[in-house]
């Protein structure tokens, strides 16, 4: 079977993608750690680049009356998409923003009292931190300069040696990508949610393939304007109210705080009502069990935590121990993962290892499997190498990383078949699962030391991971035909970029402003962690592990239910995804949308449906676009607008 060429990816478009990367950047490293505003990358759809994307199709629109062969094409557009996405989520607030002062928290914050210097410095290689008090004195109190000798000969090294290592992360994720695209895309015919937005999007306003119907047809359709404008609307009150108080408003987002016992146990993470535009309309677009799974689990959530402090189980045993369950849910999501694609592995493994294997198993594919295979046991290998040079025992760090990397792969399936608006997996990763099983004894204090350097990659950053942003861009370059094997190159190249110009202004910002004024906490919580695991060793967690197991038992029920029952509503990846902060604000929104698509279904059918899909759409853009206005002219004029939407 002959497939159509692959058109080129345009050195335009990886030229733009290039110098828009470290705006996006700055940009993001405005929102989230100066102002503590709004979090793009807490969620799956990154609302700053959505915006990019929106300008970038204005602009073509102008390039287009001017002189139509300048104009941008929607590989162009999907293209630096992919590219913006890729830099954004190591810029974002769970991974470079937590990175570079983890570099220098365990130095500055060390006492006399606390003991870190005896407890762990030995521990801590010196190409990987800094710790030189007159180097980071500027960093956390700010009124300095990044720019003096001492400051960047001190800071060069290890931010390189991360940077590198960032790349090398994302690599490896590729090659995974690679390797699973064609079972999740072709063989199963996942939906994508996420990745159809931009898609969608792209494809109406440029009236790709010369079809003979109406310029713009996307952007003109009414219900959609009148989605975009209600959005636009309330939210540029919510914006003006919080600049000046004089401007009514419409209240878009209300926390309560419960005083009483046994509500008072959903005061962490917290009960919210919102009423977030963006989420209603991203809400809209996923499927219906999904959505009901969402806020249903999110309300189970908060009744185990009723329950548990009713009975004084939560003070006694930890009960529901969240993270603990969270751990098995995923895991148990991984192993059905690999089940259903075990003849797709069959193939790949056949192909890799297979003396007469056929090329046609991996023909249109961004690399050969032999290739991606290859690539990513080198990438492990690499991240082994790196975790044993800095003092790391190889059988805890293939471990580690074994177990990161197969949550990483069942991320990206949830963002694939699914498409939640946020996937919050806080404390889940393997660095609690592990000192549960093992015990911080047995670990070792070297161990637990190198460990903690990479609480930036595994203690928040599920919901800013780069492996789904790959796999949707992949997606996207098989959907319309652009060259995924150039892809990878123009996505690594994003990596390294946005890794790089993350660090950059990260350091930049912290020596003006400094780091104790700014809004970064997560960091230092990980040598108090550290701390707390060395003066007090422990041996394997049994209530830890019987959580866990708790958890997975409970996903397997789940998943065997809506096997042998077609009409479901339960999907374990809502529980997954709705235990803890980020979903206080989403549940809500979820809600209101689950309602309204299901009477929408129930009345008119599909066809209804898909009419009503414009007004939502509006509803995402007429609040993106109004809150990134807001954030760009905040950071012109030096104010600051909290929470603009989620």
């Amino acid at each position: 079977m002959r497939h159509p060429s692959k058109s080129p990816i345009t050195l335009r478009a990886t030229l733009i993608g290039i110098i828009l990367i470290p705006f996006n950047s700055y940009w993001v490293l405005h929102l989230s750690y100066i102002w503590d505003s709004n979090r793009p990358t807490s969620l799956a759809l990154l609302f700053n680049v959505l915006f990019t994307l929106l300008v970038l199709i204005g602009i073509g629109a102008i390039l287009r009356r001017l002189r139509p062969t300048l104009a941008f094409t929607q590989s162009e557009l999907l293209t630096i998409y992919a590219m913006l996405c890729q830099a954004s989520v190591f810029a974002g607030r769970d991974m470079l923003q937590v990175l570079v002062p983890l570099m220098g928290n365990g130095f500055w914050y060390a006492t006399t009292e606390n003991e870190w210097t005896q407890l762990f410095h030995q521990h801590l290689p010196e190409w990987l931190v800094v710790g030189k008090q007159e180097v980071l004195r500027g960093f956390y109190e700010g009124e300095s300069t990044f720019y003096l000798q001492t400051h960047v000969q001190a800071w060069l090294l290890p931010t390189l040696i991360w940077v590198g290592f960032c790349l090398v992360i994302g690599v490896t994720m590729l090659c995974l990508n690679v390797l699973l695209r064609k079972q999740w895309q072709e063989h199963e015919r996942l939906t994508y949610p996420i990745a159809q937005l931009p898609y969608e999007i792209t494809r109406a306003a440029l009236n790709v393939g010369n079809l003979r119907t109406t310029p713009h047809l996307f952007f003109n359709r009414r219900m959609m304007v009148v989605g975009l404008s209600i959005a636009a609307i309330l939210n540029l009150l919510y914006s003006l109210h919080q600049i000046d108080p004089v401007f009514p408003t419409i209240p878009l987002y209300r926390g309560f705080r419960l005083p009483d016992k046994p509500w008072s146990a959903m005061n962490n993470p917290g009960f919210r009502i919102s009423f977030f535009p963006f989420a209603i309309g991203v809400g809209f677009l996923i499927p219906l069990d999904l959505g009901f799974s969402c806020w249903f689990f999110h309300l189970f959530w908060h009744f185990q935590r009723i329950i548990g402090e009713s009975f004084g189980w939560r003070g006694a045993i930890g009960f529901p121990k969240e993270m603990a369950q969270i751990r098995g849910v995923w895991m148990a999501l991984f192993l059905w993962t690999l089940w259903m694609g075990r003849a797709h592995i069959k193939v790949v493994l056949q192909t890799v290892f297979g003396r007469h294997a056929s090329t046609a198993n991996d023909e249109g594919e961004a690399l050969h499997y032999r290739t991606a295979a290859i690539g990513a046991i080198i990438g492990f290998i690499f991240i082994l190498a790196f975790c044993i040079k800095a003092g790391m025992s190889l059988w805890f760090a293939f471990l580690f990383f074994a177990l990161y990397f197969a949550m990483s792969v069942t991320i990206t399936r949830i963002r694939a078949e699914l498409g939640p608006p946020a996937h919050d997996l806080y404390n889940a990763g393997p660095d609690l699962l592990l000192t549960d099983a093992l015990g911080t004894r047995r670990i070792g204090n070297r161990n637990l030391s190198v460990m903690s350097l990479f609480f930036w990659l595994n203690h928040l950053s599920y919901r800013a991971h780069p492996m789904p942003h790959q796999l949707e861009g992949l997606k996207l370059a098989h959907q319309t035909r652009f060259n995924p094997s150039q892809l990878l190159w123009v996505l690594a190249i994003a990596i390294f970029v946005g890794a790089l110009s993350a660090a950059w202004g990260h350091l930049h910002l912290s020596y003006q402003v400094g780091l104790e004024q700014a809004r970064s906490w997560y960091a230092r919580a990980a040598f108090n962690r550290l701390a707390g695991w060395l003066y007090n060793p422990s041996e394997t967690s049994i209530s830890g592990m019987l959580y866990t197991a708790g958890g997975f038992g409970f996903a397997v029920s789940l998943l065997l239910l809506r096997w042998r029952f077609i009409q479901w509503p339960l999907h374990p990846v809502g529980y997954v995804v709705s235990s803890w902060w980020t979903f206080t604000g989403l549940w809500f929104p979820l809600l209101i949308s689950w309602t309204v698509k299901r009477i929408l279904l129930s009345t008119g059918g599909v066809r209804l449906y898909r009419r009503s899909i414009p007004f939502f759409i509006g509803l995402v853009i007429g609040d993106v676009i109004v809150a990134s206005i807001i954030s760009i002219l905040g950071l012109i004029f030096d104010f600051r607008v909290v929470y603009l939407s989620w």
